[in-house]
């Protein structure tokens, strides 16, 4: 009978602990890079893809426009959303807190991961136009905003294979990705740095490819490979000769950013450099004034 007794007593201070024990801490929300490797994950060749009809387009780049200026416009967030993303904040590694919205990979309005800063003013844009495609260059663009807390992120929302390579935002004018480019970087007057990838080749010896679009590049583009080799890597500079065909002439966003007089940076890294971000993800930083 006393064990009964003390089994009973043993079970309500048990339950007393239960009602009176504070419940733990609700789990942290997704950080940026999290969002950004769960939907980069999701991506395949053969997913849905349509580009955006013209209104469609535009609404999105309108809202955008306005949640650069105040991340917590309702109307914005709202046509954000008929559009099929998904509207957040997260928090970058860096501590720095941004909007995100995200499109539906498993949608044909698979459009793009956009992360625009909070109480700050953007003054780089940091473009992803294939990932999935090209590995890693998703965590180099992470890393970047690392850096450099005050840029926009923009990442394509499907592979560049995807509808027969329509989804490829490189050379794809009717993108939404090339609209909200050109918008931004004309808009705020933003230099653009866009990341690729390559596979290893014997024929390049070098780890970065910069271009700097259709011409001559901007000066900032080219103080940029100098910092870059600045961090112990090799580059092979577009405008002096030829990088493999890997010098990036005919990106459309190059193109616009070249009739607007605006830098612009087409990154093409080895593997080594996209598999340890850390070193080159501070002088790409640079670009944008640091």
């Amino acid at each position: 009978m006393v064990g009964v007794l003390v089994l009973l007593a043993i079970a309500a201070v048990a339950a007393l602990l239960a009602v009176f024990t504070p419940r733990g801490a609700p789990p942290a929300p997704p950080s940026l890079e999290a969002h950004v490797r769960d939907f980069t994950d999701r991506l395949s060749p053969r997913g849905p893809y349509r580009p955006p009809q013209p209104a469609e387009r535009d609404a999105v780049v309108e809202a955008v426009a306005v949640l650069v200026g105040s991340g917590t416009d309702r109307a914005a967030q709202g046509a954000l959303q008929d559009a099929g993303f998904t509207v957040g904040t997260a928090r970058n590694a860096a501590g720095a807190e941004f909007l995100v919205a995200r499109s539906d990979p498993e949608s044909e309005r698979s459009w793009g991961l956009i992360a625009l800063p909070l109480g700050r003013t953007p003054r780089l844009l940091v473009e992803v136009p294939h990932p999935n495609a090209d590995y890693d260059t998703e965590n180099v663009g992470t890393a970047v905003l690392a850096e450099a807390p005050d840029a926009v992120y923009l990442q394509a929302g499907a592979h560049r294979r995807a509808d027969d390579e329509r989804a490829d935002v490189a050379h794809e004018e009717d993108s939404l990705f090339h609209a909200l480019a050109v918008d931004l970087s004309t808009r705020l007057r933003l230099p653009q740095l866009q990341l690729h990838g390559f596979a290893d080749r014997d024929d390049l010896g070098a780890d970065v490819v910069l271009g700097g679009g259709p011409d001559d590049p901007a000066p900032a583009v080219r103080a940029l490979a100098d910092r870059i080799e600045g961090a112990g890597l090799a580059v092979c500079r577009a405008w002096e000769g030829r990088c493999s065909e890997l010098e990036g002439r005919t990106n459309v966003q190059g193109r616009a950013a070249a009739l607007f007089g605006l830098p612009f940076a087409h990154v093409e890294m080895n593997v080594e450099t996209r598999s340890h971000p850390e070193k080159v993800a501070a002088a790409l930083a640079t670009l944008g004034g640091s």
